[in-house]
């Protein structure tokens, strides 16, 4: 009976320290120092356009990433942004819209997905999961803000690298659109003028500026 009572002593402490290996803040503070230790970073993204529980299509992009500022190739439209200006440049109409970049009104954007659980949302860990072969720690967050275009972030982190493997965004309406990390570069320095839009080398043939 001591013998029993030993053992179960000793699984209760092992839970214990399992649940304080697994705490979100920890996993989160981890994901965000390492991606604010890189000069950028590239990476290559699937979204998949759900229906309910199914995947009903896959679209390709890449993202290319140095602290506030990040060039976005998604279908057929380009997002360049140097950390204040932004420009959309749609390829095939050659069309380019310039404004003001208003990070707060952008709720996720790639400079700052590493960053959003420190303000605006409560966070919780969720399980365990295996994504192409990577364990990975999977932390729900959730919204505070009635205002915010999405209730939760599901966050899929590395448990070796603390890299985001994937990321679910799920609305007000229940639907979720799923994004899973395909290619990444970690550590990579971009020439000045990367994340400006360039009107010499593409070509344009409406442009509006909204900027004020």
């Amino acid at each position: 009976m001591k013998r029993i009572f030993i053992v179960m002593c000793w699984m209760v402490i092992s839970l214990m320290a399992v649940g304080q290996e697994e705490d979100p803040k920890a996993i989160l503070d981890k994901m965000s120092s390492v991606y604010k230790a890189m000069p950028g970073y590239e990476i290559g993204f699937i979204q998949k356009v759900m229906s309910e529980a199914e995947v009903v299509d896959r679209l390709t992009g890449e993202a290319s990433v140095s602290k506030s500022m990040f060039l976005i190739k998604f279908q057929d439209q380009h997002i360049y942004c140097n950390g204040t200006v932004l420009w959309t440049y749609l390829v095939e109409s050659q069309e380019l819209t310039i404004s003001n970049f208003e990070p707060e009104e952008a709720v996720i954007n790639p400079s700052n997905v590493y960053d959003i659980y420190k303000e605006g949302f409560t966070y919780a860990y969720k399980r365990q999961d295996n994504i192409n072969g990577e364990m990975v720690h999977v932390v729900e967050l959730t919204s505070t803000d009635s205002d915010s275009d999405f209730t939760n972030v599901i966050m899929y982190i590395g448990q070796k690298d603390s890299f985001l493997k994937a990321w679910d965004l799920i609305d007000y309406a229940g639907v979720k659109t799923a994004f899973e990390v395909s290619a990444f570069k970690p550590s990579v320095t971009f020439p000045e003028g990367y994340f400006e839009f360039d009107e010499e080398k593409n070509p344009v043939q409406y442009k509006e500026d909204l900027r004020n």
